[in-house]
């Protein structure tokens, strides 16, 4: 396993629906959310941590949890699980977890987990097939990617795909197809698009406090993106940055500012002024906008799966549906021919 830092921290947002209930697992009557339903989210956000340290056929599992719940949750309004690494021992890892609804706590505690080499823990009698993948084309000034980057990891490493973050210039690529700009419309679909996007991160269960000068220029942010990724530590650090422009009201062109998120994210090997200057990362985001007007993508967020596209924060379960599906059947066709979307 790659060092994993004591203190490194992520937060999970989810929705509980009816079948999260202790109802829809037997105990008949109590439509609150399940212990074991918070359990597994616990799970997730913490195997989110670990996972990007992860060598080649390693895997992480759950050895023990010792949580207390607290008080309940209710459906249909979200939950955020908080997981930080506490300690770091061996191969073993302890986080101190907890769960809140409405900013009240209502699970906390301790959870184990191990990291496995997978095949010896199978037993060597069972191999996994290759995984599938799932691309993730993304632009930091874009509200509906701020959404997406909260739940496309946990939705990949549900249906054991790998996913491949890949950010963008989104003004060039609006440019380059034409693209629908809302802000740029009537005044009252403006008005409308703003409503809309506060209803939409109001429903995710995300604060949503925009840098007052929105929208800045991404480029710096989205080099150290670029960066991250290749570090193994996009999953960290792009719901960071998101958080900080979209949330927190973060000048994502300050060096200091992307720097600080960096460290929270444990991406420390180089300075994030270095990134910025650096050529090849230039380089990468101006390739990555090529490749998506080529694929003939016409906004963000998208994701392609099985060769096809999926617009939007609203297809992603339409995505996972696909992604749930054998492998023959979640095959699709080409993306389309490029055409105008909303941003």
């Amino acid at each position: 396993m790659l060092t994993l830092e004591e203190g490194l921290a992520r937060t999970g947002t989810f929705r509980p629906g009816a079948g999260d209930t202790a109802a829809a697992v037997g105990n008949a009557g109590v439509e609150v959310v399940a212990t074991v339903t918070l359990i597994l989210w616990m799970e997730e956000v913490c195997g989110g941590l670990v996972h990007p340290c992860l060598e080649p056929g390693e895997a992480s599992v759950g050895v023990r949890v010792a949580v207390d719940h607290v008080a309940t949750a209710r459906t249909g309004r979200p939950v955020a699980v908080e997981a930080r690494v506490a300690r770091v021992e061996g191969r073993t890892v302890a986080f101190e977890v907890r769960a809140l609804q409405d900013g009240r706590v209502v699970l906390e505690g301790e959870h184990r987990r191990a990291v496995v080499a997978l095949e010896r823990f199978l037993g060597g009698a069972a191999r996994t097939p290759p995984p599938r993948r799932v691309t993730f084309w993304f632009d930091v000034i874009s509200p509906w990617s701020y959404i997406a980057s909260t739940r496309i990891a946990g939705l990949a490493r549900r249906h054991g795909a790998e996913l491949e973050w890949r950010p963008l210039h989104l003004g060039r690529l609006m440019a380059a197809v034409d693209g629908m700009r809302p802000m740029e419309q009537s005044a009252a679909r403006r008005a409308w698009y703003l409503q809309d996007v506060a209803d939409h991160m109001a429903l995710a269960g995300l604060a949503y406090h925009p840098h007052p000068a929105q929208p800045l220029r991404p480029s710096r942010a989205l080099r150290c993106i670029a960066h991250a990724a290749d570090e193994g530590r996009a999953e960290a650090f792009v719901p960071a940055v998101m958080r900080g422009y979209w949330a927190e009201g973060a000048d994502i062109t300050d060096p200091a500012v992307l720097q600080a998120m960096a460290d929270e994210a444990g991406l420390r090997r180089r300075p994030m002024a270095d990134i910025m200057a650096d050529g090849h990362y230039r380089d990468v985001i101006e390739g990555n906008t090529r490749a998506a007007v080529e694929s003939g993508l016409f906004g963000v967020p998208s994701f392609v799966f099985g060769e096809k596209l999926y617009f939007g924060c609203d297809h992603m379960e339409m995505l996972e549906n696909a992604m749930a599906l054998p492998v023959e059947a979640s095959r699709g066709n080409s993306p389309p021919d490029r055409g105008t979307a909303e941003i």
